[in-house]
């Protein structure tokens, strides 16, 4: 009799100690992620991707597999490869992937994603994916669960340089549209 209290007081103890051990790593691991989406990038390319969006939180990171994380478009849909400039519109679209003991879920709920976005920032979309990863192996289907984030920007500058933005920007898609 005294053998099993003196087992069940030692498996208290044990569980009392390793119980709040267990939940702070939880609860850790289920915070929101935190992005910031700069606006003032004039001059950034899509290899300032930190730049561009900054991880504020320890759950992601940037998918960089073979390409950068981020890919930049112009106000008529064309990928940009040259440096943003102050003014115009471009579409960002960033791929991040979950950081080393963190999972991402199946899907978003609201409050699993925060944003800070400067002013000329605005988050269009944002979306757990599974993406598939290239495998040397045919046989083998890899796929890998990212976060996928679309953002519009306006990169900050003087309002001189807006308004000659916003022009530039309406030529481009007047040019780039086709009628078939």
């Amino acid at each position: 009799m005294k053998k099993l209290i003196s087992l069940s007081l030692a498996v208290c103890v044990l569980l009392g100690c390793l119980l709040p051990l267990a939940s702070a790593a939880q609860t850790e691991a289920q915070g929101p992620i935190a992005l910031r989406v700069n606006s003032d990038v004039a001059g950034c390319t899509e290899k300032d991707y930190e730049q561009i969006v900054e991880i504020l939180s320890p759950q992601v990171t940037y998918y960089t597999d073979g390409s950068n994380p981020i890919s930049i478009a112009t106000y008529a849909g064309g990928g940009e490869y040259a440096h943003m400039e102050a003014g115009r519109s471009y579409s960002v679209t960033c791929t991040l992937v979950a950081a080393d003991g963190y999972t991402l879920p199946e899907e978003l709920a609201e409050g699993d994603v925060s944003f800070e976005c400067g002013k000329g920032a605005k988050v269009v979309y944002c979306k757990v994916a599974e993406m598939h990863v290239p495998n040397p192996d045919p046989h083998v289907d890899a796929r890998v669960r990212v976060l996928r984030i679309i953002a519009t920007i306006v990169v900050d500058g003087t309002p001189f340089q807006r308004v000659i933005g916003w022009i530039r920007d309406i030529i481009l898609k007047i040019r780039s549209w086709q009628l078939y």
